[in-house]
């Protein structure tokens, strides 16, 4: 099947790993590229990369972001193809110390950031008849089982597949086809930071290559690696087993 080719793209969450890349690979296409993250300055040396790269930064975090970031994409476009609402963050729960606010700052960007970034969006998706119209989020394949110390990194991805599943039912009236992409362990800054062994590791090239390929099918998952794939499906089937034998065995002391 085709990779995309002549859209108009909005990523979010692009100064680094899958949504950098991202940003980079879709340009090499020939496809107009928006990018938007906290970073100004990292999104204007993309920029300069690239004629087909525009930088609108903004911080999805803030709840009054809304207006300002449609604003700042309607001066740049009248429409857009697709949208790739990538930006995320992790932080994991130590139960013998409890940081609950870190629960807040993990949802703000993992979860209303993406539904922020769609309030934005839409109207521009809507504006445009072309029937490529695609809303794309990433979430994670954490989302399908328990992991120790990942409430706040796994609720807000359970949150943001259910939000998009939901969203698919009722955009599909106007054709608008909705994807939550699901990766395993990415090699990225962010998982950089993990303290414990991420098996089925990719590098983020090939996570991008595979993302950009399956895009064009517009299917309700992209899910990989196959292995860890696999894994967790069998685990999200039987959630008991997982909880009791498998969960346990990954916990940390630190």
């Amino acid at each position: 099947m085709a990779l995309p080719h002549g859209e108009i793209i909005w990523i979010t969450g692009a100064s680094s790993g899958i949504g950098l890349e991202l940003a980079k690979k879709l340009a090499a296409l020939g496809n107009q590229v928006l990018v938007t993250a906290r970073n100004a300055q990292v999104l204007e040396a993309l920029a300069a990369e690239s004629d087909q790269i525009i930088a609108v930064p903004a911080d999805l975090a803030q709840p009054d972001c809304i207006d300002s970031l449609q604003h700042q994409l309607r001066q740049h476009v009248s429409y857009l193809d697709r949208i790739i609402l990538n930006a995320g963050t992790c932080e994991y729960l130590d139960i013998n110390a409890p940081d609950w606010l870190m629960m807040e700052r993990v949802m703000e960007v993992n979860f209303y950031g993406a539904v922020r970034s769609l309030a934005a969006a839409l109207p521009l998706l809507e504006s445009n008849a072309d029937a490529a119209r695609h809303v794309v989020a990433v979430g994670s394949q954490a989302s399908r089982v328990i992991f120790p110390r990942a409430e706040a990194y796994g609720a807000s991805k359970a949150a943001l597949t259910y939000f998009m599943e939901a969203l698919a039912v009722d955009l599909a009236a106007q054709n608008i086809k909705v994807t939550v992409v699901q990766p395993g362990f990415v090699e990225t800054p962010l998982t950089s930071k993990n303290d414990f062994p991420m098996p089925f590791l990719v590098p983020v090239n090939e996570a991008v290559d595979h993302i950009v390929k399956r895009l064009a099918s517009k299917p309700a998952f992209i899910r990989f690696p196959l292995a860890m794939n696999w894994v967790l499906g069998v685990g999200s089937l039987l959630p008991g087993l997982w909880r009791r034998w498998v969960a346990p065995q990954l916990t940390r002391s630190t």
